[in-house]
């Protein structure tokens, strides 16, 4: 796990002064994401500038170092990520007559570009974000996997193009009059998250999962998708039997997590009460027969607290278990810190306890192997169920509109009349945003559940989920692995027909029938908590949260964006207080917008 930086000149005189000193500090900048070496580099003509920050996990020789550079200095390469199946890809360059100085994955996609170009991607098991350089060409080459575990944000600016791997180390860069996004804004009220192509930054965008963009010598941007899960043939299998489509399951989580142990420096997991880190740990200790140390965060004074399932889970298990408890002196830490540690608002609540999951497990190992993904793929979200009920008193005139009322009503923030008196001039890229998801609905004869899972694959889990794992576990250096997330459960998800989602044992009944060769049935038919921080952290916590959310207010008026548009910052503290949802998006908005600073 590392962090990337470059930027691309157009010409010589074009850009910021200096673009390698400025590359140095947004390398700075992202010191936590990779703490174990630096690296620069500038191309040969002076126009393209490029930065890595490491994270030692495969082959720690200096070596595996980047920027790396590959076919006689022609590419240069900075990643960030892991290539899980790269052994067989070496395998498959070396049949070619390649031969290689590292036994890293950052050598093999390098080799795997130069040999195959960008279609090297599909054939990864892993995730990334990379950036590629070719000195011959002119052209600078990134992607982010397919389902997007690694984040890529880039600029353009005049006469040049700048990436890194966070949002703040483009605010950096000189000269350039960043402001807060209006439609970026829009989109977080909507939604807690900002999801591509925009950034809560104006002018600042990301690159969508599973695409390759390519930026020419003269800026030209290209870009396109070598993979979407939405996209392809959704195709159930009524003839297939539970338990052979369970085996089947089992069978390609093992391999998943066994090609996830690979790694040079000590590896646990984070263990919930949840049914998808909890069969992740028992194929791990039963089946792959690994010894593992375990993880989990508990909430002081909330009777629903899973920490004490997890611990009963751990000892069935016969795993190594450690636990955080969550009490008051917690929420004081990161009321006070939030802001700098989000490096673009995240108004999901779980951030909170995946921050201090991330730094107590940092504390024995360095890679950690989660269960995020398994609701999207296997229905494991209450809301689906909810929904489908709430769409069956309901008629709505077409997909566009069902979009719509999943996001209003099963994933609800800000109530969506608010937006248009806080976004005024862009309040139209949420619904730009939600009907471009129509056709997922529209899908003649997919039913209301699998669009459901098959929208969450798209924005939710992505958007939310896979953002507040990377930035929370990255603070502190932290590898997250996530077994869930890969091609052969990707293909399983589809082809599941509704038996295997919902049966006698719940949602996600296939994961709980194999959880069930392992644990107590008391475990494997517990519903589903969530991950976030419960309703008791905001009740225990009253006085503060409402101090904090009084403050919200008066640091966002202060701001360049809200001063240029007056009476907005009253507008979102009207509507602020709406739910738990709109407070703690408020509340971390602002900290951002503190940590960030007034000019934007």
């Amino acid at each position: 796990m590392c962090g990337i930086a470059g930027i691309l000149q157009f010409r010589p005189d074009a850009g910021p002064a200096d673009a390698l000193s400025v590359v140095g500090r947004m390398n700075d900048s992202q010191r936590h994401r990779g703490p174990d070496a630096d690296g620069l580099w500038s191309s040969t003509s002076g126009l393209c500038h490029l930065g890595h920050r490491r994270l030692s996990v495969i082959d720690l020789s200096t070596a595996a170092n980047q920027p790396m550079l590959g076919g006689g200095g022609r590419y240069a390469l900075v990643f960030n990520g892991e290539v899980y199946n790269f052994k067989d890809l070496r395998a498959r360059l070396e049949a070619r007559g390649k031969r290689f100085q590292t036994h890293s994955d950052t050598e093999v996609l390098l080799e795997g570009f130069i040999a195959e170009g960008p279609a090297i991607f599909k054939s990864i098991d892993g995730m990334f974000a990379v950036a590629i350089y070719d000195s011959q060409t002119g052209t600078l080459t990134l992607a982010r996997d397919g389902a997007g575990e690694k984040p890529l944000y880039f600029y353009r600016g005049d006469g040049f193009f700048a990436f890194a791997s966070e949002l703040r180390p483009l605010l950096g860069i000189p000269g350039q009059g960043f402001r807060m996004s209006e439609a970026g804004l829009a989109l977080y009220m909507a939604l807690r998250y900002v999801p591509p192509p925009h950034s809560i930054v104006k002018n600042v965008h990301k690159v969508a999962p599973g695409t390759v963009m390519q930026v020419s010598r003269d800026g030209t941007l290209t870009a396109g998708r070598f993979f979407s899960f939405s996209a392809e043939p959704f195709a159930p299998d009524p003839s297939q039997s539970p338990e052979a489509y369970a085996a089947a399951v089992e069978d390609a989580l093992a391999a998943s997590l066994e090609a996830r142990l690979n790694s040079d420096v000590p590896l646990g997991a984070f263990l919930s009460a949840g049914v998808d880190s909890a069969l992740a740990c028992a194929i791990l200790t039963k089946r792959l027969k690994q010894p593992l140390k375990t993880f989990t965060v508990g909430f002081e004074g909330d009777p629903g607290s899973e920490h004490i399932a997890a611990a009963d889970i751990a000892r069935t298990l016969g795993t190594e278990h450690r636990e955080f408890i969550f009490g008051p002196a917690a929420f004081e830490q990161i009321c006070g810190s939030i802001g700098t540690l989000l490096d673009e608002p995240n108004g999901d609540r779980s951030c909170v306890p995946t921050y201090l999951l991330s730094q107590f497990a940092r504390e024995h190992v360095t890679v950690a192997i989660s269960g995020d993904g398994g609701d999207e793929l296997f229905a494991g979200y209450s809301r689906y169920l909810g929904f489908a009920n709430l769409a069956g008193k309901q008629t709505w005139p077409d997909a566009a509109s069902v979009v719509r009322a999943y996001f209003q009503q099963a994933l609800g923030v800000f109530p969506w009349q608010a937006i248009p008196e806080v976004a005024r001039h862009e309040a139209g890229a949420v619904l730009t945003f939600t009907d471009s998801f129509a056709p997922i609905f529209a899908a003649p004869g997919r039913s209301l559940l699998d669009a459901q899972r098959i929208l969450d694959f798209e924005t939710y889990m992505p958007g939310a989920v896979l953002a507040k794992v990377d930035r929370m576990s990255m603070r502190h250096a932290l590898e997250v692995r996530t077994p869930y997330l890969t091609a052969s459960l990707y293909d399983l998800s589809r082809k599941a027909s509704l038996p295997m989602l919902l049966g006698p044992e719940g949602q996600k009944a296939t994961l709980r029938r194999l959880l069930a060769k392992h644990l107590p049935m008391n475990h494997v038919t517990a519903p589903k908590k969530g991950f976030g921080m419960p309703p008791s952290v905001f009740l225990n916590n009253k006085d503060r949260v409402i101090a904090e959310l009084g403050k919200a207010h008066g640091i966002l008026s202060q701001t360049a964006f809200f001063k240029e548009r007056p009476g907005t910052a009253e507008a979102l503290a009207k509507w602020a207080p709406n739910n738990t949802n709109s407070i703690w998006a408020t509340i971390a908005l602002a900290k951002w917008v503190e940590s960030v600073g007034a000019w934007l």
